[in-house]
């Protein structure tokens, strides 16, 4: 039983990695498009369409509601992944503040470049695109996943 949730799981992450790659490549040419006044690509998919029409600076600024979106559908199905696999609350409790901690440290991160620098394009941007880049994958669920054998062996010890 634990295998075919471990199945469903990696194409549950397979499936998310793939889109959110289509999303965001697909987004940052029309937003290329829109800023460099440039001729549109040939072959967008239809289903980007709706991005066409909106200003740069609004799917500028969209970005960011898009990186939380995702970053919430990443943990949830890390969430849901663990407890399925493990059913270990300790272990979900740490996968939670691990997204907590990733989260907040990107966010103090772009305040700290807005706010000291007065923009967004230092190397706190690059800082906080990296942590949320972590959070934006399997990392933390399958480290936590595959440590579910060594927290019960520290205990049995």
């Amino acid at each position: 039983m634990k295998i075919k949730w471990l199945v469903f799981f990696f194409a549950v992450y397979a499936f998310l990695g793939y889109f959110r790659e289509f999303f965001f490549v697909h987004l940052n040419i029309i937003m290329y498009q829109k800023y460099y006044n440039s001729v549109p690509a040939p072959a967008l998919p239809d289903v980007m369409a709706i991005f066409e029409s909106q200003s740069y600076s609004t799917l500028y600024y969209s970005k960011y509601i898009y990186t939380l979106v995702w970053t919430t559908l990443y943990f949830i199905t890390g969430f849901f992944a663990i407890k399925k696999l493990t059913g270990n609350a300790y272990l979900i409790r740490i996968f939670a503040y691990s997204y907590c901690a990733l989260c907040l440290l990107a966010m103090f991160s772009m305040a700290y470049g807005y706010f000291v620098n007065n923009r967004l394009q230092d190397d706190e941007y690059t800082l906080s695109r990296w942590l949320l880049g972590i959070a934006q994958s399997p990392i933390i669920c399958l480290i936590l996943v595959a440590s579910e054998k060594l927290y019960n062996k520290s205990f049995q010890s």
